[in-house]
């Protein structure tokens, strides 16, 4: 067995005993889907097939012409060793058998290069054609889906799920269709030429294979025992690494030490006994094939003397012992692989699956001159099957700067995502100029609004280019013009490259008051019809606070404008206050009305002066 082999079954052997836990839950109907995927490129794979056949079958007549050289050898040279005669060798039919022999196997070889590189284009092509889908289907589900999962889980599903599968479709699948042919080819062949010496040999691979089962299914307590110590390790870590601050504050490094070393000690004794069964296996296994290769080297060679085989035909059937052997213990663990490729691909299909948006209205429509007017009627929601808002009624005419207050949890943020049909309303109807949202496409609805949430957002490149987020083809003017309104220019123009300095969402070199005010330059230079600001101010210092608030006012004179905030003194301006508790809004009114009212918004702003 050549290096390269070995490295491959261990490769193998790693995927398949680490993974082994993992199972489709439906591995039929995920299969199906699979076929159904691979369809387009069904004469690929025929072609992928056929060279894999033909590969085998090279490889598999081989040791036959290598019997016929060596009969031919013995036939020639055993009466001058047995003193009949001379050495009587046809060295042009042994000529003809070894560049026979060479050409087989580079015959064979050239077959399964050809396959390797179909497999391999058809597993891209395939991963390719499927993450194209996740990526529309990410811009097609609707924004409760990431709300209920995790961001780590959505990017393993698109990363390594699909990369666990490009590797069994590009190798594990026909390695282990190859590695059927020849067990199946060798056994026939190893009948044909005796069967007794056969039935030794599976005797010895079958004794093999109950203890690689019985090892294997050790090892998986052994690997999910690692698994489980190396989560906690990841989690310790990066529990330390992020609350730096509060572990040397409390002076508590030596306590943290001593828990991470702690994890780290189990993890080296986890995987310390889990790689141990991992390379103790193959030498395992080895020992019974060379059992087995010892009983039948005693037998055959009585078999030999007696004449009841040849030399050449005892060689070629020791050959294909070994051909068969090692494939089988490799399709043992690649059997095993599968189960985790079929677990990976289902949750690929689960999140194909999943419930998009509702289609946009094929007769869409568009307002020619958009004035403002905004008219809430009768509407309900609901996360689940209990309803948040039971029956939200209101109007905000074209102009005014709305404020939302209430207690967490009230709704206040749910009420704008309804608004930009982040959510589909469960009843009722929300209308801008008297049009229902529902009759919009969501492209052109949310482009007419421009949103600043509390949580600002930095990507990758430029000053520039994420203040020009919203107008990619904005003047550079027009983003200073925009800095400036914004009271971000001043910082900027401090920046190693002003402007144009790069940034990414942990640039060290900005506060997140200033990420902030990029992101409000932002919304400012996209000059929307609407504006949501979602606790826009929360990050800055008072003193920025008044001038962004000063900004923003001139921002949102004669816009419609929605203001989520906690801190009251920053909507005593407001013409409209909406005072939310439970998804309800319960009072309505002007800054100075609600006060003398003494409800909950009285009782808010008083609580801001409380001792």
């Amino acid at each position: 067995m050549s290096a390269e082999n070995k490295n491959q079954t261990y490769d193998v052997m790693d995927a398949g005993m680490e993974m082994s836990t993992e199972k489709a839950k439906n591995t039929r109907k995920t299969v199906r889907r699979l076929i159904s995927a691979l369809m387009p490129q069904k004469w690929k794979l025929i072609a992928a097939i056929t060279f894999a056949i033909a590969g085998q079958v090279l490889l598999l007549r081989a040791p036959l012409v290598f019997a016929d050289a060596m009969n031919l050898l013995y036939t020639g040279i055993m009466p001058a060793i047995l003193g009949f005669g001379e050495i009587a060798i046809d060295f042009t039919t042994l000529a003809d058998l070894v560049l026979l022999l060479c050409g087989l196997y580079a015959l064979s070889s050239l077959a399964m290069l050809y396959q390797e590189r179909i497999m391999a284009a058809v597993s891209q092509t395939l991963v390719l054609s499927l993450r194209e889908r996740l990526a529309r289907k990410l811009e097609r589900v609707p924004l409760k889906f990431y709300d209920n999962h995790k961001k780590g889980e959505i990017l393993s599903r698109v990363t390594n799920d699909l990369e666990r599968l490009n590797e069994i479709l590009s190798q594990g699948i026909m390695r282990l269709f190859t590695s059927i042919i020849v067990i199946l080819g060798a056994l026939i062949l190893m009948f044909r030429i005796n069967w007794i010496l056969t039935l030794i040999a599976i005797g010895a691979i079958f004794v093999g294979l109950i203890v690689t089962a019985v090892v294997s299914g050790v090892s998986n307590t052994f690997f999910t025992n690692r698994q489980v110590s190396m989560g906690k390790f990841n989690s310790k870590i990066e529990e330390s690494f992020s609350g730096q601050v509060e572990i040397k504050c409390f002076n508590l490094g030596q306590d943290v030490a001593k828990q991470t070393n702690e994890t780290i000690d189990q993890l080296y004794k986890d995987d310390k006994k889990a790689q141990f069964i991992m390379f103790a296996i193959m030498p395992i296994i080895r020992l019974f094939n060379q059992v087995g290769y010892v009983a039948i080297a005693a037998v055959g060679a009585s078999f030999v003397i007696t004449g009841r085989l040849s030399i050449g035909n005892f060689l070629a059937l020791f050959q294909y012992v070994q051909m068969s052997a090692e494939p089988m213990t490799e399709a043992t663990f690649i059997l095993n692989s599968l189960q985790s490729a079929f677990a990976s691909a289902e949750r690929v299909f689960e999140l194909l699956d999943e419930e998009e948006e509702v289609a946009d209205n094929p007769n869409a429509k568009k307002l020619l001159h958009p004035e403002g007017n905004i008219t809430f009627e009768n509407v309900q929601f609901g996360y689940g099957d209990e309803l948040l808002m039971k029956g939200v009624n209101f109007q905000v005419k074209a102009g005014q700067k709305v404020a939302i207050v209430g207690p967490t949890g009230a709704g206040k943020t749910t009420l704008v995502n309804l608004l930009m049909r982040f959510y589909e309303v469960g009843g009722g109807s929300i209308k801008i100029d008297g049009v229902d949202t529902r009759d919009f496409k969501r492209k052109y609805l949310r482009s007419l609004f421009g949103m600043v949430l509390q949580d600002s957002w930095i990507f990758d490149g430029t000053v520039a280019e994420n203040i020009a987020y919203g107008r990619h083809k904005a003047k550079r003017s027009e983003i200073i013009n925009a800095a400036r309104a914004a009271r971000a220019d001043y910082f900027i123009r401090t920046l190693p490259q002003g402007y144009d300095t790069a940034m990414d969402d942990e640039n060290a070199n900005l506060s997140q008051g200033e990420k902030q005010l990029l992101c409000i330059a932002r919304a400012i230079l996209a000059k929307p019809h609407f504006l949501l600001l979602d606790e826009a101010t929360s990050s800055v210092d008072t003193r920025t606070e008044v001038h962004i608030q000063k900004a923003m006012d001139t921002l949102m004179r004669g816009r419609t404008s929605f203001i989520i905030a906690h801190r009251l003194s920053t909507i005593k301006n407001a013409d409209m206050i909406l005072v939310m508790d439970k998804g309800d809004i319960v009072e309505v009114g002007s800054h100075d009305e609600l006060l003398q009212r003494g409800g909950m918004y009285s009782e808010i702003y008083n609580s801001q002066f409380a001792s």
